[in-house]
């Protein structure tokens, strides 16, 4: 089995989404001689996470980083959850960064791959993790890593940062311990032809929830729980017309002579 270009690591990290990324940069600002494996080949432009609260921000202003992650996100500083009422966190949270920050998980993750490359910290990517081995017999012990094109990594330690779908807990036979939550939330990445007038749009009745949140270069995130696809079975596709009979019904205003009611935000593409 051919040994791998990498030099023996002190600790490698498994995945290099911004929690492998920021661990490795925190490890690296200490000497630690640390590189991230990650099964991707290349960077995501793909939305996922989709908010930093203020709590984040201020730790990511310890390092720097903030300036760089604010010129990515749109600030969202109150919320409508009901026409009428308005929540504002400036008044509610007492915090250095009284907002939610709008910004795609990728750029979260671009940020934080510069920062580990000037830390030194090298992030091999299109490499899947096959196997994990501790050796128990050398004095020092280790763990050796196999990987899927059949290279060998050793490191001192290896840090499982891949995700609900880990395969570091799978190789380890460590369970994902809980149940699975049998309801159906809609997420689609979209833009509007109707924007909505709050920066964050929320509304509730007894048809479901809606929220629409901006991130700023005129794409939307929409989160929709609708009671009627409770009974439809988790695998089941959404349409983007699924999605805009449920922000129909869920956020809309009954007016029989207006298919598209006032302040509803509409689908231009699908999710």
């Amino acid at each position: 089995m051919p040994e791998s270009k990498l030099a023996n690591l002190d600790v490698a990290v498994i995945g290099a989404g911004p929690t492998g990324l920021m661990l490795a940069c925190e490890l690296a600002m200490r000497g630690v001689r640390v590189s991230v494996l990650e099964r991707r080949q290349e960077s995501t432009n793909i939305t996922r996470a989709f908010a930093i609260h203020a709590r984040t921000l201020e730790l990511l202003d310890s390092r720097g980083l903030v300036d760089d992650v604010l010129k990515r996100g749109f600030a969202v500083g109150s919320v409508a959850p009901v026409p009428g009422a308005t929540v504002s966190l400036a008044e509610e949270l007492r915090v250095r960064y009284p907002f939610i920050l709008m910004v795609p998980q990728s750029g979260t993750e671009h940020v934080l791959a510069a920062r580990a490359e000037r830390l030194g910290v090298r992030v091999i990517r299109g490499a899947e993790v096959a196997g994990l081995e501790q050796d128990l017999n050398q004095r020092n012990g280790g763990v050796d890593i196999t990987l899927g094109n059949g290279e060998r990594v050793r490191a001192g330690y290896v840090v499982g940062c891949d995700g609900a779908h880990s395969a570091v807990r799978r190789l380890l036979n460590i369970d994902f311990v809980g149940k699975q939550y049998a309801t159906h939330i809609m997420l689609a990445d979209v833009r509007l032809t109707r924007p909505p007038e709050e920066l964050m749009f929320a509304r509730t009745n007894n048809e479901g929830v809606v929220l629409v949140l901006p991130f700023g270069d005129g794409w939307y995130r929409a989160i929709v729980w609708d009671r009627l696809r409770e009974q439809e079975p988790l695998s089941t596709p959404v349409s983007m017309a699924d999605i805009n009979d449920a922000l129909g019904r869920i956020a809309g205003e009954e007016d029989p002579s207006d298919p598209v009611p006032p302040g509803l935000p509409t689908l231009t593409e699908k999710p």
